[in-house]
C-alpha cells in the first residue's frame, strides 16, 4: 500500500514538474522555494548545507545520512560528507529518470534538509558493470564496453606535475582511444623511491576535504573525457599511509565512497599491488574482510576486485569480487598465455589483464612488434580486458611512468589500437572462449550463430560449427582492412588461411539459410 501511495505521489510530482518546466515557473515544495534542479541520467546530483555547530572532529563526531526516494517510491539510503569549514554535501548517481526526493539528516539532531531533483535522459554511458547478457565482458548501462586500458605512474594525480602536461597527455590518450587508465598512487601515495616519493599526490588519509577536492578535479576531467579509472593500489596501498584500525578503515571507506561512489567512471580495488605475494603484507583474511566491507558499503555496485600477484587468481571464486585482476602469464608462448587467462577467468565475471602485456617492462620478455599484436589478439580472444604498458624498466619508468609524450613508443600503441579497433567491428560481447571447438588456434563463439578464430601462424583449422551453412571471411591480422571472402562451409573442416601474410583471423557467420550449403565449401 505504501509503494502504491508513493507511486501516485511521484506521478503527481512528475506531472507538476513538467508543467512547471513548460511554463518556466518556480516549483515550490518540501519547504524550499526553488526550481527543481535537473540531473542527467548517470550523472552526479549534488547538494550542500552549512552546519554552524562546532565539532572536535567533524569527520568523526557526526554523520549526515540521506534517504533518496526513486520515482517508483523505493527508498535508497546513502550518506553525505564533511567538505571543510562549515560545509556539508551529499551526492548521488541516479539510475532511473523521473523526479527523485531526498531527505538529509544529521546524526546529532542538527537540522538537515529535504528536496527533490528531476533526472532527465542523457547520452552518458552509465557506470561500468558486468555485462548482463554475457558476464565475461564489461558493459555500460546498455552498450558493451571494450576496455582499452593503459597503465600510468605515480605522478598522474600529483600537484607538482604541471596541469598542461597532464592535459596534453590526456588529449593524446583520448585520441589514441584509451578508455581506462590504471593509475598508481591514486588514493594513497606509494611513498618509495622511484615510485610515489617526491610526487605531491592527494593525501586522503586522515580524511582531508581539500585533498579529496584536488583529486576529484582530475577524476571530473576523466569523466568528461569518458575515461574510466582503476586505482592500481586500491584503498589500501602497499607502503602507503593507510589506516590499520578497523573502525578507521570503515570511516575511510565510507568517506571515500560518499565522494567517489556517485562517479560512474571508477572501478574499485581493495589493495595492491600484490597483497597476496609471498610473505604477505596484508594477510588473506584481511583482504577478504576489507573486500566484503567495501562491497557492502558501495550501494552503487561498482566493479570490485583486488590486485593479485603473478599467477592464478586466488579470489576467482570469491563471493565479493565482481571482476578478476590478473598479472600474466608474462610470456611469448601464446598457448600458455591463453591457458593461464582462461583458467583464472570466472564464467560470470570479467577479467582485467592488468600486468599481462607491459612492453619494455623488465619483468616481461622482449616483445617484438609481431609479439605485441599476437599477444594482444590472444588476450582478447580469452575475453580478457587488456591494460597495456609502455615502459623502460619497471612500471614507473618509460612513458607509462613519465607520461611525457616525447618518451612514448608510438608504434607500440598503434599496434595495440589496431587490435582493439578490429574487435570493435565484430560482436565480441556476444561470444565466449571455446577452445573445445577448434583443432588449433584460439576461438570465440556464439555457437550456431558466429565464430571468431585466431591463427597466430596461419595454416589450417577445423571448427566444430553447428546448424550450417556458414560464410567465411579471412582477416589479415597485420592489416585488418585486408579481408578476403572464403566461401562457405557446412561442417567447418579443413579451413585454410591464405598463404601470404602471417597471422589470420577467421570470422564465421551463419548465412541464415538452413540445410545444405549452396556455395562452394572452403577446404
Amino acid at each position: 500500500m505504501m509503494k502504491r501511495t508513493n507511486r501516485r505521489t511521484v506521478s503527481f510530482l512528475n506531472a507538476l514538474a513538467l508543467f512547471a518546466a513548460a511554463c518556466q515557473l518556480p516549483l515550490v515544495g518540501f519547504g524550499q522555494a526553488a526550481a527543481t534542479p535537473e540531473v542527467r541520467l548517470w550523472d552526479r546530483f549534488e547538494a550542500a548545507l552549512p552546519n554552524e555547530k562546532q565539532y572536535t572532529d567533524p569527520y568523526k563526531n557526526v554523520t549526515l545520512d540521506v534517504t533518496y526516494t526513486t520515482p517508483f517510491g523505493e527508498k535508497v539510503k546513502f550518506w553525505g560528507f564533511y567538505d571543510g569549514g562549515k560545509n556539508w554535501k551529499w551526492r548521488f548517481m541516479p539510475h532511473v529518470p523521473g523526479t527523485w526526493q531526498y531527505e538529509a539528516t544529521f546524526s546529532d539532531g542538527t537540522p538537515g534538509a529535504s528536496g527533490r531533483f528531476r533526472v532527465v535522459s542523457s547520452d552518458l554511458p552509465g557506470m561500468l558493470r558486468v555485462n548482463r547478457a554475457n558476464p565475461l565482458w564489461f558493459s555500460g548501462d546498455i552498450r558493451p564496453v571494450l576496455i582499452r586500458g593503459f597503465h600510468v605512474g605515480d605522478r598522474f594525480f600529483a600537484a607538482n606535475w604541471p596541469e598542461e602536461k597532464r592535459g596534453a597527455f590526456l588529449d593524446w590518450a583520448q585520441k589514441q582511444g584509451y578508455n581506462l587508465l590504471s593509475v598508481a598512487s591514486h588514493y594513497l601515495n606509494r611513498d618509495t623511491q622511484g615510485r610515489g616519493k617526491g610526487w605531491e599526490t592527494p593525501r586522503l588519509w586522515p580524511p582531508d576535504a581539500a585533498e579529496y577536492r584536488r583529486m576529484e578535479r582530475t577524476v571530473d576531467d576523466l569523466a568528461k573525457r569518458r575515461i574510466y579509472v582503476y586505482p592500481f593500489a586500491g584503498f589500501f596501498g602497499q607502503q602507503s599511509n593507510y589506516p590499520r584500525d578497523p573502525a578507521d578503515q570503515q570511516r575511510y571507506i565510507r568517506y571515500t565512497l560518499a565522494r567517489l561512489g556517485p562517479y560512474g567512471n571508477v572501478l574499485l580495488n581493495v589493495a595492491g599491488p600484490e597483497p597476496n605475494k609471498g610473505k604477505t603484507w596484508m594477510p588473506n583474511a584481511e583482504v577478504v574482510r576489507l573486500g566484503r566491507l567495501i562491497g557492502g558499503l558501495d550501494i552503487f555496485g561498482h566493479p570490485l576486485s583486488v590486485h593479485n600477484r603473478t599467477g592464478d587468481d586466488p579470489y576467482r571464486d570469491s563471493d565479493w569480487t565482481t571482476y578478476g585482476t590478473l598479472q600474466g602469464p608474462k610470456t611469448l608462448d601464446r598457448n600458455r598465455l591463453s591457458r593461464g587467462l582462461l583458467e583464472s577467468h570466472h564464467p560470470s565475471k570479467p577479467l582485467l589483464a592488468q600486468e599481462t602485456l607491459w612492453s619494455g617492462n623488465k619483468f616481461h620478455p622482449r616483445y617484438s612488434d609481431d609479439d605485441l599484436r599476437k599477444n594482444a589478439c590472444v588476450i582478447n580472444m580469452a575475453a580478457a580486458s587488456l591494460v597495456f604498458g609502455d615502459m623502460d624498466g619497471d612500471s614507473s619508468a618509460g612513458f607509462s611512468g613519465t607520461m611525457e609524450l616525447a618518451d612514448r613508443k608510438q608504434s607500440r600503441h598503434d599496434i595495440i589500437k589496431a587490435v582493439w579497433d578490429f574487435f570493435e567491428t565484430v560482436p565480441y560481447y556476444q561470444m565466449k572462449p571455446r577452445q573445445d571447438l577448434v583443432s588449433g588456434g584460439y576461438c570465440l563463439a556464439d555457437a550456431g550463430r558466429q565464430y571468431l578464430v585466431y591463427l597466430e601462424t596461419g595454416g589450417a583449422v577445423d571448427v566444430a560449427v553447428e546448424n550450417g551453412p556458414f560464410l567465411l571471411t579471412w582477416i589479415n591480422a597485420r592489416n585488418t582492412s585486408d579481408r578476403r571472402a572464403g566461401g562457405t562451409t557446412q561442417d567447418g573442416k579443413g579451413l585454410r588461411a591464405p598463404q601470404d601474410g602471417d597471422d589470420w583471423l577467421l570470422h564465421i557467420t551463419h548465412t541464415g539459410r538452413a540445410g545444405s550449403c549452396s556455395g562452394k565449401t572452403s577446404r
